[in-house]
């Protein structure tokens, strides 16, 4: 758990290189390509907050912070097209980890730790819906103290089980 918050800051942090990247579009990727990955074989709780500390800290908090700064960058200017693109992407991004979250918690043996996965995606999925935490944000600066509560209320489930 202590890796995943870290992991956090450090996201949070990272926002800054992505607001300020430029317009060239990248690879196209879609939600679908974002499968969960494949379960070591243990269902133990603390395998499987292994494979959900390696889902977050791998391609979804990338895609994620790239979603956000894109989100900051297109807010910023006055194109409301460029904005509801930048949001269909960060709603994008979140659907997929909300996806790989499922698959890492469905591995597991114990009820409890599969509901609080379960939990977890459920609160991924509703940030999904209505991008709350960014309301209000319209520069890097004023992100941290939105986006720290959002994401630390995502994993508040697993605090319990997850070290």
């Amino acid at each position: 758990m202590r890796r995943f918050l870290t992991a956090v800051l450090v996201g949070v942090s990272l926002l800054g290189a992505s607001a300020c990247a430029d317009d060239t579009p990248g690879p196209a990727s879609s939600p679908s390509a974002a499968a969960a990955p494949a379960p070591s074989g243990s269902t133990a709780a603390t395998a499987v907050c292994a494979e959900f500390d390696k889902v977050f800290n791998g391609k979804a908090r990338t895609d994620l912070t790239t979603a956000i700064g894109g989100v900051l960058k297109a807010r910023a200017g006055t194109d409301a097209a460029k904005t509801q693109a930048a949001e269909t992407k960060l709603r994008e991004a979140l659907t997929a980890l909300e996806t790989q979250i499922t698959g890492v918690g469905a591995v597991a043996a114990d009820p409890a730790v599969k509901a609080a996965f379960d939990q977890v995606a459920a609160n991924v999925r509703q940030t999904a819906t209505d991008l709350a935490f960014l309301d209000g944000v319209t520069k890097i600066s004023e992100l941290e103290a939105k986006l720290t509560p959002a994401l630390l209320s995502w994993i508040m489930p697993l605090a319990r089980i997850c070290p």
